[in-house]
């Protein structure tokens, strides 16, 4: 059984398909030597472990943080407006300076920050998609390794 959360799939359908593109089509359809399933299998894996990896980290890293930083921009106005009429509170606390004030928008906004822009839920197998790419790649060097050695030895 599979197990993913948010686009976490995306990495078994990404590398999934150009190893039966590759190797399946290129490698043993076009390519017929002995070495070529090796090299097909590798360069595969690196370019399905490329773009996992990139789309992992656009969607568990760059997005969250890109989405907190506009809700800072907007919250933060909002804030420092009900500052200053007056009707500011955090958990029922009001400020009592103005100094006080900004010192509690400053730590909410940071915290929504942090929350907002905490790393994303896509994974597979509780392992994120940019990680799993990565060992895609990995995994592709040695690939190409081993598809180098047989052709160079054979």
């Amino acid at each position: 059984m599979i197990i993913w959360r948010g686009w976490g799939i995306l990495a078994v359908l990404y590398i999934g398909a150009l190893i039966g593109l590759l190797v399946g089509g290129l490698g043993a359809g076009v390519l017929r030597f002995e070495g070529a399933m090796p090299l097909m299998a590798g360069v595969a894996l690196l370019l399905g472990g490329a773009i996992t990896t990139l789309h992992g980290w656009y969607v568990n890293i760059t997005a969250p943080r890109s989405r907190a930083t506009a809700w800072a921009l907007e919250a933060e106005p909002k804030m420092q407006a009900a500052a200053q009429a007056g009707a500011f509170a955090i958990d029922g606390v009001m400020p009592r300076s103005r100094e006080e004030a900004d010192s509690m928008i400053d730590a909410e906004i940071a915290r929504g920050r942090a929350l907002i822009g905490r790393h994303g839920p896509h994974s597979l197998f509780f392992v994120p998609m940019e990680a799993i790419g990565i060992l895609a790649m990995v995994s592709g060097l040695g690939f190409l390794g081993v598809g180098v050695f047989l052709t160079i030895m054979g």
